[in-house]
């Protein structure tokens, strides 16, 4: 029989949830906050933690939002959306304190107040739903926290107005036309769909994700769709389940154009269906004008883009910098930077797709230094790259972080030839414990 217990909630994890202490063995309940007594059940014990299910909230938090609807509750999608905005910030904060204590330890480094997000709803540009069929109807939507079960989201909290309005349509045609729709490996169809919005003009690009090419109806589905003026492009894309990413590499045009525009300041980006953009594209603006400030990059500064992506930072940045030099991985994301770069009539702007360490070191063997260095890893970190950092003769690095523990990892190896000169978190993500930080850092000079 599963033990009752009542807890006092101390402080918020990573995740968001509640951390209490039953018997100095710490406890983990989702959806408690700090300053609550609670009552909750432990569906989870070993040497180390607990973890609980919250059954009742004996002394409720004041900054606790009443009237948020269950299935965002349930999902741990939007694990903070049960709580005031100003606290939400405060708690984005403290998650990047605990980090930086973890692994900077003896620093002392100070760390800003949380940029709010200038939109706390409606704010994000892209949705990827899994479909299913329950008791004969479709549903799309998120799945519970720790489970398969889907639960089915008519209006996302999170999800631009445009692409709430599309993903209802997009349901409806693929009741009204049939089309065949795959929850697992044994069955052919639709397994996702996705929109994407242009917070630039409104436009929106629908993605079927599929298993298969042949979807009976589809066209008629895609006709359907088509007649609503806000969406531009229709894709399938074609899924590979061996692979651990929802996306696969072949993607077909069946309306309109396979891309939509979106741009962010003056710069405009072709977005297609596998360009990685940041999700919230009004404090993205934000985010890169602080880069620019706190870099205080000069007219005669050559700059290094790792990690470019479809070379959204490094273009916005262009104009204040005399070179650009951008380095991904995926090649993809790099020809999609070569467009932009014809699309925006960009001159100093230059784009090379490989492993970041070996494309570094090729363009310091052909004479180019870079004067000041910006990062935007993936979630993993700089990895290898960090420490090749210290051998470049860049005054600053402005590393822009999506993970607070990975990036106090590798600040702690940049720190032994750099100081950190500025810590600022900012909410890109409203109602999730997810933080995006950017760090400006200075070379030491011996």
């Amino acid at each position: 029989m599963k033990r009752s217990i009542l807890l006092t909630i101390k402080k918020n994890g990573i995740n968001g949830e509640g951390i209490g202490y039953y018997k100095k063995k710490i406890t983990f309940v989702k959806g408690a906050l700090p300053g609550e007594i609670v009552e909750c059940v432990i569906i989870e014990e070993n040497s180390k933690y607990i973890k609980a299910n919250l059954l009742k909230i004996k002394e409720k938090s004041s900054y606790r939002v009443s009237n948020v609807r269950k299935e965002f509750l349930d999902s741990g999608a939007y694990n903070l959306i049960h709580v005031d905005y100003a606290k939400q910030l405060e708690f984005k904060r403290d998650i990047v304190v605990d980090a930086f204590s973890k692994y900077l330890k003896g620093k002392n480094i100070e760390i800003e107040n949380t940029i709010a997000s200038p939109i706390q709803i409606h704010y994000r540009n892209k949705n990827q739903f899994p479909v299913a069929i329950r008791k004969g109807k479709l549903i799309a939507g998120l799945y519970k926290e720790g489970t398969n079960e889907l639960v089915n989201v008519t209006d996302c909290v999170a999800l631009h107005k445009n692409g709430n309005k599309v993903t209802e349509l997009i349901k409806k045609s693929i009741v009204k036309f049939n089309l065949p729709v795959s929850s697992s490996k044994k069955f052919k169809g639709i397994k996702y769909i996705s929109t994407r919005t242009s917070f630039a003009t409104g436009d929106v690009q629908v993605i079927f994700i599929a298993n298969t090419r042949k979807i009976n109806n589809l066209e008629k589905a895609v006709n359907h769709l088509k007649k609503e003026k806000i969406i531009k492009s229709i894709v399938l894309n074609i899924t590979n389940e061996k692979s651990h990413l929802l996306l696969g590499d072949e993607t077909i045009s069946l309306y309109g154009k396979d891309y939509i525009i979106e741009k962010i300041g003056n710069v405009s980006y072709k977005l297609s269906a596998n360009s990685f953009f940041q999700l919230n594209p009004i404090q993205t603006k934000n985010l890169f004008d602080i880069v620019v400030d706190v870099a205080k990059i000069k007219k005669s500064d050559v700059v290094l883009d790792a990690f470019c992506g479809v070379g959204v930072i490094g273009q916005y940045v262009s104009k204040y910098s005399k070179e650009i030099y951008g380095v991904d991985i995926v090649e993809d994301a790099i020809i999609n930077a070569k467009e932009n770069i014809k699309l925006n009539n960009l001159t100093n702007c230059n784009y090379e797709a490989g492993d970041a360490t070996n494309i570094i070191q090729k363009w310091r063997k052909e004479g180019i230094n870079f004067d000041v260095v910006i990062v935007d890893p993936p979630r993993s970190g700089l990895g290898n790259l960090a420490k090749h950092l210290l051998s470049t003769k860049a005054k600053k690095i402005v590393y822009v972080s999506c993970n607070p523990s990975t990036l106090a990892k590798d600040l702690n190896i940049l720190t032994r030839k750099y100081k950190i000169k500025r810590v600022i978190p900012l909410d890109m993500f409203p109602q999730t414990a997810q933080v995006e930080t950017v760090v400006l850092l200075s070379k030491i000079n011996k």
